[in-house]
């Protein structure tokens, strides 16, 4: 079982949309669509966001053509973490408004925090063309787990950087690299002392192999914000694929003790450690990773495979089994309880274990193996050599001992 570092890590704006007070009609009724609209809109500006829902559902019961409503409604459902909805009433008032470049922009960015990336991308090309108008949202953005500097802008803003920065992070996601180091090329000409722009391209770069290239946007980001943990987060990376392992993790310790919510450095150090061996050290990394993302299986799964290595199986089996309970399509984590469960001598469950990470992946060679060895112990020869068979010619090299003792 090889372990692998986290991946993944990126920086991402987070748009908080602030709407403004819109104009409405003085004689209005206290039961109109445009009373409840107003009422829900005070409410947000209140941060009193379930109450807003409950105003902004009467107002489109009652008058479900209300453009307005579905995107303050947007907005509220985006603060209270309905993000799929947010969605849904960002879609249909930009069928009624399809020329609202803030209600565009921040569909885009909710598009993409959503993992949507082609709709992202889509979304902030067509922002790009319309034309200007009046400002109601103001955004701020802000590095992922509090890092870097607040910087406060609005989709109207003549400047585009934001906006060249998110299509690079989009033409990132989606694997099209020359593209996004284009966008933030734009990005950077325009504002140089953002260090998250210069930490994006340099995701790019080390994504086609620009190892020079990206070190040298990470240094940058460094010498414009020499605490930003991603930066020296990235940076060590980069080093440890160099070969500087020590440099690196001198790296991420800094990170860590710059700002230890941060769970990506501790998640690379940890990995490092159980590389060189450092059980220990990986140990205490895992143990404050599952304090931080304590709903992540992978987690769990890696701090098994630590207790593993230490003889600790029935803190392994544990972990193993948490991993699962979280995430039941975990192949890997069904593939380790089994390989503990075979330790402990709890060799039926071991089958067991190994026939769901099967079902999950065909192609997952070293279950077949492992099953293999387990059927065998049980006495079942037949189903253990078409388990050896099975893993071969999914590129796994059985022992050929076992090999021959098992199909004989």
């Amino acid at each position: 079982m090889v372990l692998g570092a986290k991946s993944g890590v990126c920086w991402l704006v987070m748009c908080a949309a602030i709407s403004v007070n819109t104009a409405f009609p003085q004689n209005k009724s206290s039961h109109s669509a445009e009373y409840y609209l107003e009422k829900g809109e005070a409410a947000l500006a209140r941060q009193e966001y379930v109450t807003a829902h409950a105003h902004l559902n009467e107002c489109l019961r009652i008058n479900p053509k209300l453009a307005e409503a579905y995107r303050v409604r947007a907005i509220v459902r985006e603060h209270l973490g309905e993000k799929a909805r947010a969605l849904t009433d960002y879609n249909i008032y930009m069928d009624l408004q399809p020329l609202d470049a803030e209600a565009l922009f921040s569909r885009a960015a909710l598009r993409y925090e959503e993992g949507q990336y082609a709709l992202a991308k889509e979304d902030f090309l067509k922002v790009l063309k319309l034309p200007h108008g009046a400002t109601n949202t103001v955004y701020y953005s802000q590095e992922k787990y509090g890092e870097g500097k607040n910087m406060i802008f609005t989709a109207q803003t003549n400047n585009r950087d934001h906006i060249y920065n998110y299509l690079g992070m989009s033409e990132t996601k989606l694997k099209k690299y020359d593209a996004a180091i284009a966008w933030l090329d734009s990005a950077i000409k325009i504002a140089p002392d953002n260090p998250s722009y210069w930490i994006n391209r340099g995701i790019a770069r080390a994504a086609v192999a620009d190892k020079e290239g990206a070190k040298s946007d990470y240094e940058q980001a460094l010498k414009i914000d020499p605490a930003n943990s991603l930066a020296i987060h990235n940076l060590a990376t980069l080093k440890a694929n160099l070969g500087e392992a020590d440099a690196s993790e001198a790296l991420l310790s800094e990170a860590i003790a710059r700002n230890n919510k941060l769970p990506y450095p501790r998640a690379e150090r940890a990995y490092q450690r159980l590389e060189k061996n450092d059980l220990p050290g990986a140990l205490e990394d895992y143990n404050e990773l599952v304090k931080l993302e304590p709903q992540d299986d992978e987690n769990y799964l890696n701090r098994g495979i630590v207790k593993e290595k230490m003889k600790d199986i029935h803190g392994a089996l544990l972990d193993y089994s948490k991993a699962i309970q979280l995430n039941d399509k975990n192949h890997k984590a069904w593939l380790c309880r089994g390989n503990a469960l075979s330790k402990t001598g709890r060799v039926k469950e071991a089958v067991e274990d190994y026939s769901v990470a099967i079902n999950l992946d065909p192609g997952y060679g070293l279950a077949h193996y492992n099953r293999a060895i387990a059927y065998n112990s049980l006495g079942m020869r037949k189903e253990a050599c078409a388990d050896i068979q099975a893993s071969e010619k999914l590129g796994v090299k059985p022992d050929p001992k076992i090999k021959s003792k098992v199909c004989q």
